[in-house]
């Protein structure tokens, strides 16, 4: 006979399962903890041979990474390109997760250049980085010592041997600085050459065919041992001076300088040369004048105004300063184009048959109309001089001067430097005048020469700037 239990709960629900004892629980927690021992050894061994993979793939990429495959920044030294000769490197690794260092002192081989013919050398460094350059010659003076410039020129004071040492700095960006950029190396490259400068002289000529009132200029490259150049010439008196990369020499040619052949001769160590430059005739215009006789005798008739002419103005044609104040185009000295006399005009006075020459050009201006320096100079004179009034004389450099007559008053004084366009007076009649205007010539020692040619750019004067 078999007998059935039933167990009711208290919802209701009658259980009528066999009942299991507390073994049966005991063994479904052991196979539990056994599975859950096995996962954790399987995600313990992937970690490790992922760690292993990974590792190895940063060693891998750390050992065959170079830090001396860089991309070093362009130096070059007069068209030549610089080879690295030193450096301290940070290469990256795995996109910049980490990145490898190298370095090397900066005493691999110096570059030679070789023999360098000029009396200067062109050096470029890059413009978007810090750089350093410093040029020694072979005592060790320090010649140039600048930072972050991109060109550079090198003047040389003499024949010999040079050393240039740069420093180029490839900064480290961060992504706040550039976002999305990817990781590159950054340090300090370094670069050394060294060059042995056997400059040769040039002689160069701004023309050699120039008509009356001109300038002829002689240029001087390459000039940097043995005496002091000098030029001969039958033209008018000249002597170089300094001008950037070399020495430059002023001829004038005077408004009456005979049409033909004239020689000029430059010597600068073992260079001799001799040029021939050919002035060809230039028509000059004629003009009537009349002038009270009162002040053409208490002027031009008159003996102390000439000796007092000569005692202040021959002395300045003698002079010359080595330095040059000027640069670029001259301007006009005063507000007006409008001119009354040209320059090397005939100018016949109170109807005598003999002409005067007119050595510059004047200017029709009102009785106080601002008159400038046409260019920056030194004031070599200013004072009042019976023949031309109240007078202004500017240096310019290398014997250039400007001449400023019949001034109504003065703004500067002797010794001082004036700017371009700087106010050194006002016009007036001064002195042997006809009424208010400016006189203005320009002369190379004593030699006169055309202005406008100097207001245009057509001068030969620069030839040398």
């Amino acid at each position: 006979m078999v007998f059935f239990f039933f167990f009711q709960a208290e919802d209701g629900i009658r259980d009528f399962c066999l009942s299991r004892g507390l073994g049966d629980v005991y063994k479904r927690q052991g196979l539990i903890m056994r599975v859950l021992k096995k996962i954790l050894l399987w995600l313990l061994l992937v970690a490790v041979l992922a760690a292993l993979i990974v590792g190895g793939a940063v060693a891998w990429f750390y050992y065959n990474t170079d830090p001396e495959a860089f991309d070093a920044p362009a130096v070059t030294a007069g068209g030549t390109a610089l080879a690295v000769n030193g450096y301290e490197w940070n290469a990256p690794v795995m996109g910049g997760v980490l990145f490898k260092s190298a370095s090397a002192p900066a005493t691999l081989e110096t570059q030679d250049l070789g023999t360098w013919e000029q009396a200067s050398l062109d050096i470029t460094l890059p413009a978007d980085r810090p750089t350093h350059l410093v040029v020694k010659d072979a005592s060790g003076n320090v010649l140039l010592d600048v930072n972050n410039e991109a060109q550079v020129t090198v003047a040389f004071p003499a024949n010999g041997k040079y050393t240039l040492e740069a420093d180029v700095t490839v900064p480290r960006h961060s992504s706040a600085d550039k976002p999305g950029a990817p990781a590159h190396g950054y340090g300090v490259f370094r670069y050394s050459a060294r060059v042995n400068v056997s400059a040769q002289p040039k002689v160069e000529f701004s023309s050699t065919r120039v008509e009356q009132g001109a300038v002829v200029t002689v240029l001087l490259t390459g000039f940097l041992d043995g005496p002091e150049p000098s030029v001969e010439t039958d033209l008018s008196l000249a002597q170089f001076c300094d001008v950037p990369g070399g020495k430059a020499a002023f001829i004038g040619v005077h408004y009456n300088r005979e049409p033909g052949d004239y020689t000029v001769r430059v010597t600068c160590g073992s260079v001799d040369v001799t040029q021939t430059v050919t002035v060809v005739h230039r028509d000059f215009p004629k003009q009537n004048m009349t002038i009270d006789q009162s002040v053409a005798d208490a002027t031009v008739n008159s003996a102390a105004a000439n000796q007092e002419w000569k005692d202040v103005m021959f002395p300045l044609y003698a002079s010359a300063d080595a330095e040059i104040y000027w640069s670029g185009t001259f301007i006009r000295p005063c507000g007006t184009t409008a001119q009354n006399t040209q320059y090397g005009l005939y100018r016949y006075t109170n109807g005598s048959p003999y002409p005067e020459r007119h050595a510059g050009i004047d200017y029709d201006c009102d009785l106080g109309d601002a008159v400038w320096a046409p260019g920056r100079g030194k004031v070599v004179y200013a004072g009042f001089l019976q023949m031309t009034g109240n007078t202004v004389v500017i240096e310019h450099g290398g014997g250039l001067k400007s001449y400023f007559f019949h001034l109504d008053s003065l703004a500067c004084k002797q010794g001082d430097i004036v700017e371009k366009e700087q106010l050194i007076g006002q016009a007036g009649s001064t002195g042997y005048s006809t009424g208010p205007h400016l006189h203005y010539e320009a002369r190379i020692g004593n030699q006169s020469i055309d202005p406008d040619q100097l207001f245009n750019g057509s001068s030969g004067l620069y030839f040398a700037r």
